[in-house]
């Protein structure tokens, strides 16, 4: 846990490719999932949806989603809903 590295037992890809595809998701970046316990998973990520933020409910269930499918129990979703404004967090690109 030291080294807040993504556990062996999460395939980041599979993360990634899961959020990307979520209705309104035009891009994510910023994207960590790392050990905080040793029974315990979080992530952290930024979305980027020029639509709109999606509602409660819908994070709600993206959240129980990650995990039900990957074991990921702790959860925090950014929304970004102006893609002209750059976050500061952001890369040169976006995954």
């Amino acid at each position: 846990m030291a080294m807040d590295a993504v556990p062996p037992n999460v395939n980041l890809d599979e993360v990634s490719t899961f959020i990307r595809q979520q209705a309104g998701v035009a891009a994510i970046h910023d994207l960590h999932i790392w050990p905080i316990s040793t029974t315990e998973t979080a992530l952290t990520c930024h979305c980027v949806m020029p639509t709109g933020h999606p509602g409660d409910e819908v994070l709600a269930r993206i959240c129980h989603d990650l995990q039900d499918r990957f074991g990921i129990a702790h959860s925090t979703i950014q929304i970004e809903v102006d893609d002209h404004v750059a976050c500061r967090l952001e890369p040169d690109h976006i995954v």
